[in-house]
């Protein structure tokens, strides 16, 4: 009997691209860098996409820009990094450090309420969180709350363009961790309605 090499089916590996493929560069991309890419896939006729590139390097932050998305982005990155550090403290039980990190997380919210031009979602979303801060009335967010805004913002980081009904769903996520997102003076309005009507 011979020993004939039995050939076991293996899956399309993925590499670099390289040669007659298609690929799109961005302009000052190199060889090497990050890049949107697209290659169809000879046995499977399917597209397989390169990793994503980072929101940074689309909208590359350059001194004394006024681009409200790049002072935004400049501000998202500094509120997810105070909301990162709270959790942490928040888990090794320093609740004190925690709410520092916190308030400094929402001394940003002003400037991004600035930056709402962006969009409808992105205006959603911070006016929300800029409302939460103020209903806790100084009492500090639970982990919950914290973990709930520091993922949100990643995300509207990452996307800050997002539609309206996107930045709703936003919005009831932070709601379902326990925060107040209405301006006060709506529930005032609502007391006093609800006031008039037990009078008729």
């Amino acid at each position: 009997m011979t020993d004939t090499p039995i050939e076991t089916p293996r899956k399309p590996s993925v590499r670099q691209l390289s040669g007659p493929e298609t690929v799109f560069r961005l302009p000052g991309t190199q060889p090497g860098s990050t890049l949107i890419a697209a290659r169809e896939s000879r046995s499977s006729g399917s597209l397989a996409l390169a990793p994503v590139i980072e929101i940074d390097k689309l909208y590359p932050a350059a001194q004394g820009s006024r681009s409200h998305l790049v002072t935004a982005l400049g501000l998202l990155a500094d509120g997810i990094d105070f909301l990162a550090q709270a959790r942490i403290a928040a888990q090794k039980g320093r609740l004190i450090e925690s709410d520092r990190y916190t308030q400094r997380f929402q001394a940003t919210l002003p400037s991004l309420f600035r930056c709402r031009k962006i969009g409808d979602g992105f205006a959603v979303v911070i006016n929300a969180l800029h409302f939460a801060s103020i209903n806790m009335h100084g009492k500090p967010l639970n982990l919950d709350q914290i973990t709930t805004s520091w993922r949100i913002l990643k995300e509207l980081r990452n996307g800050p363009f997002v539609e309206f009904e996107q930045g709703l769903e936003y919005v009831e996520q932070l709601e379902g961790c326990g925060l107040e997102v209405d301006p006060p003076i709506v529930s005032e309005l609502l007391e006093d309605l609800e006031h008039e009507q037990s009078l008729r």
